[in-house]
């Protein structure tokens, strides 16, 4: 299964009737979140509901049984994530701002053109990307006052061939994005930071502000239009360079990051969250022929040489190694390492001279086209100029 991610451009009269279909999916789901029932039980009472409220029938009957999958869903992840000392152990009624989307499956929708037909809604325009076949389901979502449709596709599985010759191991890094174990480097642009700001001064004018008036929506979609201009190019940073390291290199070798408990030291954590490592993972596993986690421990203390242990301070960005001599990046070294024990967790040949065939089935998102040629180097090389 492949998800497709395209803009929507309702008209006002189809916009409200989205906007009612939300809160008519919410109040279904409100309903149901006291209540512990089975997904069975929810489509079972779901048809005397209808008898007692009439205006249900008002929203195509498979779209409305989505709820409580998605109700079962959400069950499900609490139980198996865990509960903390400062979490309850049940789910929450949601608010109006809370739900922003509703799921059609298998029934109930057709693209035709640049049209999207949704049973009980109506035509709606979609811009489309790329030829969409075997649609399986088709999701709207609300997110900062625009429309989206999530289309699912079932695609059949890819074999690629993998050439062990073309691997490369990444560092990730707060200074530098990655560095890779070619000695190319990504600066951190920071987003978060760039609007820092605006950021705050829009939050100080919505606190200011009464809730509920109209002066305190405008400023609260104010802050959000801010939020989602950052997830914007933070998002086409991650596209641009997750697509780069994809199309150059069969096999990448990232360490294995544990991101909560990184975000515990207060100093970093903001840095960390804003650096968004966990997104580039999650492009790389869908974009790249074959992506292998490698445990980070020691990597930028081990010599990539001689592996004999340098111990440096975070400040020190040189590695200097008594024993052999060498003297490179940090990021370098620690690339290089990764690279290393990617190479013997894989099983790989060292001489990197078979080339072997793997089944790529691994879930799939969005993917972007893109020119990357202007991108932030710290190599004085070019990007044409790297393979």
């Amino acid at each position: 299964m492949r998800n497709y991610r395209f803009r929507l451009y309702p008209t006002k009269r189809i916009e409200q009737k989205l906007e009612e279909t939300l809160d008519g999916c919410r109040w279904l789901y409100n309903y149901f979140c006291d209540k512990n029932m089975s997904e069975f039980d929810m489509n079972y009472v779901l048809v005397e509901l209808k008898i007692q409220h009439p205006w249900l029938y008002n929203y195509h009957s498979k779209m409305l049984q989505m709820v409580g999958k998605q109700l079962t869903a959400a069950r499900r992840a609490l139980r198996t994530s865990g509960v903390t000392r400062n979490r309850s152990s049940r789910l929450y009624q949601k608010k109006h701002e809370d739900f922003n989307s509703f799921t059609y499956n298998q029934t109930g929708f057709r693209i035709k053109g640049d049209e999207l037909w949704l049973s009980k809604i109506g035509l709606i325009k979609i811009i489309l990307h790329r030829r969409l076949i075997n649609i399986k389901q088709v999701t709207v979502v609300r997110n900062a006052g625009k429309w989206y449709a999530l289309v699912t596709c079932d695609k059949k599985q890819i074999f690629h061939f993998i050439n062990p010759r073309k691997s490369v191991g990444i560092d990730a890094g707060i200074t530098k994005f990655v560095h890779d174990s070619e000695n190319h480097g990504f600066e951190n642009p920071q987003f978060l930071n760039q609007m820092i700001k605006p950021l705050r001064r829009s939050q100080r004018r919505l606190s200011r502000r009464i809730k509920g008036s109209h002066n305190y929506t405008k400023a609260k979609k104010r802050m959000v239009d801010l939020h989602s201009k950052i997830k914007n190019k933070r998002n086409d940073f991650l596209h641009k360079l997750s697509t780069y390291y994809s199309e150059r290199y069969d096999i990448i070798f990232l360490e294995r990051l544990r991101i909560l408990n990184m975000v515990k030291n207060h100093r970093f954590a903001r840095l960390i969250l804003d650096a968004g490592w966990g997104t580039f993972k999650i492009m790389l596993k869908y974009k790249a022929k074959k992506l292998v986690e490698v445990e980070p421990a020691y990597t930028s203390v081990d010599c990539s040489r001689c592996g004999h242990s340098v111990p440096k301070e975070l400040a020190v960005r040189m590695h200097r190694c008594d024993v052999c001599g060498l003297t490179l990046d940090r990021d370098y070294n620690a690339a290089l390492n990764i690279l290393q024990r990617g190479l013997r967790a894989a099983c790989l040949p060292q001489d990197l001279r078979e080339v072997t065939p793997v089944e790529n089935n691994d879930w799939s998102m969005k993917q972007e086209a893109y020119d990357f040629s202007q991108g932030q180097l710290t190599n004085p090389y070019s990007i044409k100029t790297l393979r």
